[in-house]
């Protein structure tokens, strides 16, 4: 739950790029009801994704030209390839400088995947990629990636990345499960990035956030617990082995989606992507909630 904030005429203005997709409306959702003056840049093709009481609330463009004048922060939230993660928005961090832009948030919203090597991770190579570059682009601007660890949503972590499967009620580890994971929703994800993107004050450039930072071990008990039932915990391997499978399904798939999502669980387990030092505090009303009272949720058919 969060504290929502009256609109005011001297509201800050704030550029979302993204809005379309489910985490980009959530953000929308929580800078309107800070009292931010919203403008949504999306795609002519795009505009009838938009929730029809977001875009009645905010200006809507699908010109990036004068789209950056008078924006004092932009949050992008979009997905997609380096064309999209590198190239268009170092394209978007350019004209935020031109425009005199404070604050500049990336779509990032990940484990700590400045902590990864090259090639631990793609996706986290194309951000950290954009990150690198940003630097000599972004001259005044202040860049701020926010790092919420792994999204503690039914279509995340116990979807895509094949970490607990609630149909057959299995949990599934490789190596000895004792690192911690930083996790948070969708939700509780958008609700810091629109305090961090209407902070008066400077934001730190990598802010870690997190609901919860269990271990595999307490990730199953607490999943348990609000679930009111047992999983399996089956046991894969070791580290290496996960190595070895990633490497096995890169040459044998096509398709990266066949090994993406265990990169992304490799990082979690192997404790590369490591959150640091959260900020939770910072934003005190901001009030995430945890793995069990997710699960609770989602036993109750709300999530």
């Amino acid at each position: 739950m969060t504290t929502q904030t009256q609109n005011t005429t001297n509201a800050p203005t704030v550029l979302l790029i993204g809005a379309t997709g489910s985490l980009g409306e959530l953000i929308a959702r929580e800078l309107l009801q800070r009292g931010a003056q919203l403008r949504l840049l999306v795609r002519p093709k795009s505009r009838g994704k938009l929730a029809e009481d977001v875009a009645r609330a905010a200006e809507v463009l699908d010109d990036a030209e004068g789209a950056f004048e008078g924006v004092g922060t932009v949050v992008s939230a979009v997905q997609g390839s380096p064309s999209t993660i590198v190239d268009a928005q170092l394209e978007w961090l350019r004209a935020a400088r031109e425009a005199g832009v404070r604050r500049f948030i990336p779509s990032d919203y990940s484990m700590n995947f400045f902590g990864l090597d090259q090639g631990d991770n793609i996706p986290s190579d194309h951000r950290r990629e954009f990150a690198r570059r940003a630097e000599d682009e972004r001259g005044d601007v202040e860049i701020v990636h926010v790092l919420n660890g792994a999204f503690l949503d039914r279509k995340v972590l116990f979807g895509f990345l094949g970490a607990i499967d609630l149909d057959k009620d299995e949990a599934y580890l490789w190596g000895d499960g004792d690192q911690k994971m930083g996790m948070t929703t969708y939700a509780d994800t958008a609700a810091y990035i629109a305090e961090a993107a209407l902070d008066e004050r400077p934001v730190p450039e990598h802010l870690f956030v997190a609901a919860e930072e269990p271990t595999f071990h307490e990730l199953v008990a607490e999943t348990e617990a609000g679930l009111g039932r047992k999983l399996t915990v089956k046991t894969m391997g070791s580290l290496s082995d996960l190595d070895d499978e990633i490497a096995r399904r890169q040459q044998e798939n096509e398709d990266m989606y066949s090994y993406i999502p265990l990169m992304y669980w490799r990082a979690m387990l192997s404790g590369k992507g490591k959150l640091g030092e959260l900020s939770n505090s910072r934003y005190p009303s901001v009030q995430p909630i945890g793995v069990r009272e997710y699960a609770q949720l989602m036993a109750a058919g709300q999530a």
